[in-house]
């Protein structure tokens, strides 16, 4: 079964960068529909649990007026919902989880509830749509123009289509560059393509960032889980990359 929706702006990717999207259309007056292949919006911040990667001025500058409210909505939240102590409460630069990579440090289940908080008001009066568990699968083109895009539950049973006067790719690794045939690299340009002075002389098209494992770690006294050593552990510990 198809069902057809029509939006303003069609959001393909329900991530940070997909949700920040859809609330500022929201903002400026337009109808939304975003998708999103998991069952929580935030990307980094919520499914893949990585905190904020912020610069060191961020507390001062640097920093748009929704993340800020973002930041400070989150900070909030463990002052209203946790039992912190007196100094925490006080505190106006709190980092709940108290790391290094970022001065907001938090759980990815704050981020969704505080994500959620914001585009209450706009889902709440049918500004936005949220499609959780849908992804891309097909997209019509009309010359250089993306006229719809399809996208499927990921149980395979509801299909959507989507037409709107705008499309955002807020997916991770570009979905609908593909679906709708559009030109695109990958990798690292060639100095020739860019004329960066430290690009480099050929083109790379594996010449990506890496990816990041996250776990989630807690400290449990007197705990000792310690596994078998691994055959290649001597081999890592000592291993340097050439790069290094």
């Amino acid at each position: 079964m198809i069902q057809e929706l029509v939006a303003d702006v069609i959001i393909i990717g329900g991530g940070l960068g997909g949700t920040s999207a859809a609330l500022a259309a929201a903002k400026a007056g337009m109808k939304v529909v975003v998708t999103e292949e998991t069952d929580w919006i935030g990307g980094q911040l919520t499914s893949q649990a990585v905190p904020p990667d912020e610069h060191r001025w961020i507390e001062s500058f640097g920093c748009t007026a929704s993340y800020r409210e973002f930041r400070n909505r989150v900070r909030d939240y463990y002052k209203r919902n946790y039992p912190l102590n007196e100094q925490a409460l006080n505190d106006p630069e709190l980092n709940p989880g108290n790391a290094w990579v970022s001065r907001v440090a938090h759980e990815p289940k704050v981020a969704l509830q505080v994500l959620e908080d914001m585009l209450a008001p706009y889902v709440n009066t049918r500004r936005i749509q949220v499609l959780l568990n849908t992804r891309p699968v097909h997209c019509e083109t009309a010359g250089d123009q993306v006229a719809s895009v399809t996208v499927e539950k990921t149980d395979g049973q509801t299909r959507y289509k989507l037409r709107g006067a705008y499309f955002l790719d807020a997916t991770e690794t570009g979905e609908l560059l593909p679906l709708a045939g559009a030109e695109y690299v990958s990798g690292a340009e060639a100095r020739s393509e860019t004329n960066e002075p430290h690009a480099l002389e050929q083109a790379d098209p594996l010449d990506m960032q890496s990816i990041t494992h996250v776990a989630a770690v807690e400290y449990i006294p007197d705990g000792n889980f310690t596994i078998p050593k691994p055959d290649s552990y001597d081999f890592w510990h000592e291993y340097k990359p050439s790069f290094s």
